[in-house]
């Protein structure tokens, strides 16, 4: 017995001490790989290096400039293919004093890249210099980032001539995709340049960049030069002299996401907005007649924007119909020397969340020149136009509005360019494919993942890890530990394959972030995380770790992607997803993590990609769950198609959200093969979403009520929302046609439910807007009693448009046209489900059960 007793009490020793890379919480859906990580690799690790990673000043050199280009592009179908390519090995002139219009599309589209899509990606650098571009614009394809050099911009200068060519510096917008081409283009990256389109005359129309893409595409970092306004044309007013240049058009539309950290000076317009959702961050407009021009948007972010020495910072007038303007967030911004800072129509949808205005000069005035507001909005209060929840139609109305301490940064809501370490010198960074000791492939087939997981712990704290171009498999989780800063190459990917990640009842991630408790750096940009196969059990990505300070981890333009591509061998054509549940979940954002999420991309496969002939009915679990508590920032995301939800905030708290962006799976809906939440199960102690609700609403034989959720808050507190985009199209195409995205057949309602709330606190929800819905919210009281907002009663933007939905605050004073508390008696989405404890009790309650087993065994020695 003395034996029984001593393996016992090892037993118990080892749930008081943790593995340590287990994650924060075991549940029956997130468990830990405590006993799997033993591999060889792991053990024979060497401890992390000395020195510390240190930015440099005076950086004369960009180390991507420097390092080795050593990747591979396996499903290129050329041996020889060349992915990195600089524009001078193409006969671009840096002096600026021959075209190099050719060169750069030479550079772009050789050899025959046309009509590919991701098997042959390129990532063209362009040197520091002038680059005229004359005889026609530098056109894009997908998987394209054209990246200039980041520590001394490049500048494109167009002649004038260029107008007669195409009337673009840049066309970034790939055609050879007929079918909704917009929507198709993916994977295109923009920085680091100075586009000068000064020297063309202002009153010929001149852009620098027509930007029609969609998601997992960014532009961010270039400075746009246009043609000056003098004071006295006021940006025209007539005569002929109008200034017609345009710094970003969309002429070709898309579903963008970010636009980041460019300078417009002079112009017409600044930014053109025509496409589905778009959040324009840190921008600085100074000298244009209009900043921002908002043609058509349904959701449109203005976040952390200057606006200096313009006619007006943003007019939403461009479009007679105020759907088209959609709803409109400003947030964190400021106008200097302008005569209005925003110009709309009455009965519009706007918010302006902490907008000072100087000079005298109203804040918002009407299409008639009539003030709606004459003053700044301070921190701490918001002003509404539009649809309010509750308070009905507000025709302008201050909110107090409580910010949650730790996401600010000053008075401001926190924000972070992408890192590109520009101040680092090369020696500073390391290449994970050039270490001789522990090789990696990065070919699609071999298992890199220990010699990853060894190289990450070898140069934590003191190296930059440069991931080439290529496709990195991994039989193992990727373990990221404290000091890490990863960094991609036009999206380097991490792919997960193996039993590890098989098993639906036990989960593991393919990349995991930190353990509980960690704190320190780690940073991932221009990266994907995929899977090779069906894999039930696979977290893609898992986040444990908090910084000492916000931004210290975080995600920049990354992909968290399943299926859709000709790396993957998830193909499942069948109408039934049911064996097809290719992974449990995007991203996971545990109770001890605090993360910085900037222009993600959640995606599972509606189509595939490389080749559009064949169908894919995927049925991926989650999208993100979130269950921090610790400050969380998602700051233009998307995630779509996922089962049960595309975002949930369970048991969360301080959250902010600038710009998200859902879609539900395309084979749900009237006729579906499998109502949510099958074919999954769902799990009460991660809060899974039950879809009891459909019952108590008299929907049982309603197949659109069994549909994702795409936000699901469930005991949330402290969360900011600025923007949520959240669209159903089809019903049950499982059929590749694409084909009813309406849902005609079914009076033009895609989904029941767009939005559950249950047991949330102080949420402050701003310009949401839903298509094809019955109901854009369905709130559950604290007394079980549900509220639905109807789209029906919010009409608006692609259907309905909320201005502002206010839960469980103060609400203003004075009653609308509307109270806007549809009621209806019945049990909310989780009962039956269970409900987890909070993360303040979980740790008491786990260590009084064990010291409670310690005790019986001591009793019994």
């Amino acid at each position: 017995m003395m034996f029984l007793h001593s393996y016992a009490l090892l037993f118990i020793l080892s749930l008081l001490s943790r593995s340590p890379w287990a994650s924060g919480t075991v549940t029956p859906g997130f468990s830990s790989n405590d006993e799997i990580l033993q591999a060889k690799f792991l053990e024979k690790r060497e401890p992390a290096c000395s020195g510390t990673l240190t930015p440099k000043e005076n950086i004369t050199k960009w180390w991507r400039a420097e390092i080795q280009h050593n990747g591979s592009t396996p499903y290129s179908g050329d041996p020889n293919y060349k992915y990195y390519r600089s524009v001078l090995e193409y006969g671009a002139d840096p002096t600026g004093q021959k075209d190099s219009s050719d060169a750069f599309n030479d550079a772009i589209s050789l050899p025959k890249r046309t009509g590919r899509f991701t098997t042959q990606p390129v990532y063209i650098y362009v040197p520091p210099g002038r680059y005229l571009i004359k005889k026609k614009p530098i056109s894009l394809l997908v998987s394209t980032f054209l990246v200039g050099d980041a520590v001394n911009l490049p500048t494109l200068v167009a002649h004038p001539d260029l107008a007669d060519g195409g009337g673009a510096v840049i066309y970034g917008h790939d055609s050879h995709f007929k079918t909704n081409a917009a929507s198709q283009n993916f994977y295109i990256s923009v920085r680091n340049f100075i586009i000068d389109i000064s020297g063309v005359e202002k009153n010929v129309e001149m852009v620098g960049i027509d930007w029609g893409v969609s998601q997992g595409c960014w532009l961010g970092n270039v400075r746009f030069m246009m043609a000056s306004n003098s004071a006295s044309e006021g940006g025209g007013g007539g005569d002929g002299n109008e200034n017609k240049h345009v710094g970003i058009n969309m002429s070709q539309f898309g579903s963008g996401i970010e636009i980041a950290d460019c300078t417009f000076t002079g112009g017409g317009i600044g930014i053109a907005v025509q496409s589905q959702q778009y959040l324009l961050k840190n921008l600085v407009f100074d000298g244009c007649r209009v900043g921002v021009s908002i043609v058509w948007s349904f959701v449109t972010v203005i976040q952390g924007c200057t606006f200096r020495n313009c006619e007006y910072g943003i007019d939403t007038t461009a479009s007679h119909d105020t759907n088209m303007s959609g709803t409109i967030s400003v947030v964190d911004s400021t106008v200097e020397k302008c005569s209005a800072g925003i110009k709309t129509r009455d009965g519009g949808s706007l918010v302006l969340d902490f907008v000072s205005v100087s000079d005298g000069s109203p804040a918002v005035v009407a299409l008639n020149g009539d003030v709606l507001l004459d003053q700044s909005v301070p921190a701490g209060q918001t002003w509404v136009m539009g649809n309010m929840n509750p308070g009905g139609h507000q025709s302008g109305t201050m909110v107090p509005t409580s910010r949650p301490k730790g996401l600010l940064s000053g008075d401001k809501y926190f924000t972070m360019p992408l890192p590109q370490y520009e101040n680092y010198p090369s020696d500073q960074v390391v290449s994970i494919t050039g270490d001789a000791d522990y090789k990696v492939y990065g070919d699609g087939s071999h298992n890199d993942g220990p010699a990853i997981n060894a190289l990450l712990q070898r140069h934590a704290g003191c190296k930059i890890i440069f991931f080439p171009q290529g496709i990195y498999n991994t039989n193992e989780t990727i373990q990221v530990p404290p000091g890490s800063r990863l960094v991609g190459e036009a999206f380097s990917i991490i792919s997960g394959a193996g039993s590890l990640f098989s098993d639906a009842e036990n989960p593991q991630p393919i990349v995991r972030v930190g353990n509980s408790g960690d704190k320190g750096v780690a940073q991932l940009t221009d990266m994907v995380v995929s899977v090779a196969e069906v894999l039930p059990g696979a977290t893609l990505v898992e986040v444990n770790m908090a910084g000492e300070n916000p931004g210290d981890v975080g995600f920049w333009n990354c992909v968290f992607r399943v299926g859709g591509t000709a790396d993957t061998a998830v193909n499942c054509p069948n109408p039934d997803p049911v064996g097809c549940k290719a992974a449990f979940a995007l991203l996971h954002v545990t109770e001890t993590a605090s993360g910085y999420f900037d222009n993600v991309w959640g995606w599972v496969a509606d189509h595939n990609l490389d080749d559009m002939s064949l169908t894919q009915n995927l049925a991926v679990g989650r999208g993100v769950l979130v269950e921090s508590t610790s400050p969380t920032w998602f700051v233009a995301s998307s995630f779509e198609h996922c089962v049960l939800y595309q975002y949930a905030l369970h048991d969360a708290s301080n959250v902010y959200m600038g710009l998200v962006q859902t879609e539900s799976p395309y084979w749900q809906g009237q006729g579906t093969t499998r109502r949510a939440p099958t074919p999954w199960k769902a799990i009460a102690d991660i809060g899974d979403p039950t879809f009891n609700n459909c019952a108590s609403q008299g929907q049982p034989g309603a197949d659109i009520c069994y549909r994702s959720w795409a936000l699901y808050m469930s005991g949330s507190q402290n969360v900011v929302i600025h923007g949520s985009a959240l669209w159903a199209f089809f019903n049950s195409m499982d059929d590749n046609s694409y084909e009813g995205g309406n849902c005609d057949d079914t009076g033009g309602v895609c989904q029941q439910n767009v939005a559950f709330i249950e047991d949330a606190r102080s949420t402050y929800w701003y310009s949401a807007a839903t298509k094809a819905a019955r109901n854009m919210i369905y709130d559950v009281t604290g007394g079980g009693e549900v509220n639905l907002t109807m789209q029906a009663e919010y009409t608006g933007s692609w259907g309905g448009a909320l201005a502002a939905y206010l839960r469980d605050i103060d609400p203003p004073s004075g009653t609308g046209e509307n109270n806007g508390q549809g009621k209806q008696d019945g049990p909310g989405d989780n009962e039956g489900s269970g409900k987890k404890n909070s993360a303040a009790q979980k740790p008491i309650t786990s260590s009084l059960v064990a010291l409670g087993i310690l005790l019986v065994v001591l009793m019994l020695i």
